[in-house]
């Protein structure tokens, strides 16, 4: 089975530095197959025939403890979960070229519940939101009007730290990776 792997706020601005090339290599030590990642911002596939995602989650979870001096938050997403979530996302994701599109992974800790209510106020004028079962898929204006979208205001909401976030075309680019 393939699990997606999601690093949150990994080498963003210099910040929290993980090559990816040495991450892979502890991955591998640590008995995963085929681990590959996409860009070098915390996107990785790899491959178990044994694990849950449970199994792949604390291991990735103990060799970034091991080998790093900072923590980082993981999701991990098994390959058929993956799949079915991006097979029910809205048409409209994607759809509009001057819209930003985004899915937003909840990490382990987040509370669904209370971020399903904070996105229930939200004004769709200038933004759609879906919620899925694993992520926030979310289009909002960006060229115009970007100052009234609530997401503009995300990095000061509660739920931000509780969410690893991917642009449109890294999140299909990974399904294409479990696809091949």
């Amino acid at each position: 089975m393939q699990f997606i792997i999601l690093l949150r706020g990994v080498n963003v601005g210099g910040k929290n530095r993980v090559p990816m090339s040495e991450l892979k290599q502890h991955l591998i030590n640590t008995g995963f197959a085929n681990v590959r990642s996409h860009i070098n911002s915390g996107n990785l596939i790899v491959d178990s025939a044994e694990d849950t995602e449970q199994d792949v989650l604390e291991k990735c979870q103990n060799v970034l403890v091991d080998n790093f001096s900072f923590p980082v938050d993981v999701v991990v997403i098994s390959d058929e979960k993956y799949q079915a979530e991006l097979a029910s996302i809205p048409i409209w994701w994607g759809e509009d070229e001057d819209y930003r599109h985004n899915a937003l992974f909840l990490l382990p800790s987040a509370d669904k519940k209370e971020i399903t209510e904070l996105l229930s106020v939200i004004d769709t004028t200038y933004e759609k939101v879906y919620i899925g079962e694993l992520a926030i898929f979310w289009s909002s204006s960006f060229k115009q009007n970007y100052s009234k979208t609530y997401y503009s205001k995300l990095a000061g909401r509660s739920f931000y730290k509780k969410v690893t976030i991917r642009n449109r075309n890294t999140t299909l680019k990974l399904l294409g990776f479990l696809e091949d």
